[in-house]
């Protein structure tokens, strides 16, 4: 289990890397990311300057990893409602 940080809005501890980090992996492997929440997390620090991909791809990546840490929390109906409302919401509606 993650332990939770209190804030008051203020700097915080969290923003801190850990001592010895170099690396994304370092990070990754600090925070025992699976292989979703680190490709989300990879997939945001790279955004759209890996060679070979694109923004759009970048996007899939975290929407599709994000889906499947959801379903893990929620589960496949909610998960399927939770989309399902996203893309019947007014803001997603835009042309």
């Amino acid at each position: 289990m993650t332990e939770t940080i209190t804030s008051d809005g203020g700097p915080s501890m969290y923003y801190d890397f850990p001592e010895g980090a170099i690396t994304l992996n370092d990070l990754i492997e600090y925070k025992n990311m699976d292989f979703h929440r680190g490709n989300t997390f990879k997939a945001c620090w790279r955004f759209g300057t890996k060679d070979g991909t694109t923004k759009e791809y970048d996007c899939r990546k975290i929407i599709y990893s994000g889906a499947r840490m959801l379903m893990r929390e929620v589960g496949t109906e909610a998960l399927r409602k939770t989309l399902i409302d996203m893309l019947q919401d007014p803001q997603f509606c835009r042309s």
